[in-house]
């Protein structure tokens, strides 16, 4: 399943990954790293930084960990198996986060954007990436189960709630259609 990730989110972690742009001093957190390829994509930019990984799928952690065992051993790499509304890190650890396709998952978003808030250090940045309601409700049934579909309107209102500042809404296309990304500063 998480090579499958990697398949299908390949689009939108192009689009994270320009979106944050990332200096190679970064100290970033990844929320559903999934099969890992953003981390991949991360660490050949980061040549002093640091990457935390955060995935509520325990065989997410497991394939990755295997995956990037060198990186787990250079100090480069961390994994762990949580949930974004309880991030288990120190406030003002990360400069950089990122989430690609999850928030559908999210029992209450506005407290995941707290917890990655709380966690940022100031002026950090947080790229959310996901494909809109409108090209979601095209899939068909297999949305309809455990997801929640969002305009990129109500995530752009959610981050504002949340206290990020210079919000910003980019929009774009995918191999399959529309796509989104919600950037804001703390």
């Amino acid at each position: 399943m998480v090579h499958f990730l990697n398949r299908i989110n390949v689009s939108l972690n192009n689009v994270a990954l320009e979106t944050l742009r990332l200096d190679p001093l970064d100290q970033v957190l990844e929320i559903g790293f999934g099969g890992g390829d953003l981390i991949a994509r991360m660490s050949r930019i980061l040549c002093g930084g640091h990457i935390t990984g955060l995935d509520y799928s325990q065989s997410a952690v497991d394939v990755c960990t295997k995956r990037f065992s060198s990186l787990i051993h250079a100090g480069i790499i961390d994994l762990h198996c949580g949930n974004v509304a309880e991030l288990p890190f120190n406030p003002d650890t990360f400069t950089k986060a990122c989430t690609v396709n999850t928030i559908y998952f999210w029992p209450d978003p506005l407290t995941a954007f707290h917890q990655i808030y709380r966690v940022l250090k100031e002026g950090g940045n947080l790229v959310v990436c996901f494909s809109p309601r409108a090209f979601m409700e095209t899939r068909g049934k297999v949305i309809h189960h455990g997801f929640t579909l969002y305009n990129p309107e109500e995530v752009t209102a959610l981050l504002t709630k949340a206290g990020f500042r210079n919000v910003q809404l980019i929009l774009g296309n995918n191999r399959l259609g529309e796509c989104a990304a919600v950037k804001g500063m703390k």
